[in-house]
C-alpha cells in the first residue's frame, strides 16, 4: 500500500511538492481516503437553513436603537 499525500481542489487532485513519488511500475488500482466528511447538498441546505433560524433569533431578542441609522450615522458624525 502507497500513501501519496495531495491537495484535492474539488476538480484535481496535484502532489504536494514535498512529497517523494514512486518510480511508476504497472498500474494498479487506486482508493481515495477524505479525511473529513464532506456533506452532501441536502445536508449543506439544512444547515444553512438552521444557521438563518439562528440569526434571526438573534436579531429578534436584540432591543430596538431608538433612531434610524441614517439618524445614527449623521448623530456619529456631529461629535
Amino acid at each position: 500500500m502507497l500513501a501519496i499525500r495531495g491537495i484535492y481542489d474539488g476538480k484535481t487532485f496535484r502532489v504536494l511538492p514535498t512529497e517523494p513519488l514512486p518510480e511508476v511500475q504497472q498500474e494498479v488500482p487506486v482508493a481515495i481516503i477524505f479525511l473529513e466528511d464532506i456533506p452532501f447538498e441536502s445536508q449543506k441546505r439544512q444547515e444553512q437553513i438552521e444557521i438563518a433560524a439562528r440569526m434571526r433569533t438573534a436579531r429578534e431578542a436584540m432591543r430596538p436603537l431608538g433612531m434610524s441609522v441614517k439618524d445614527l450615522v449623521e448623530e456619529g458624525r456631529e461629535r
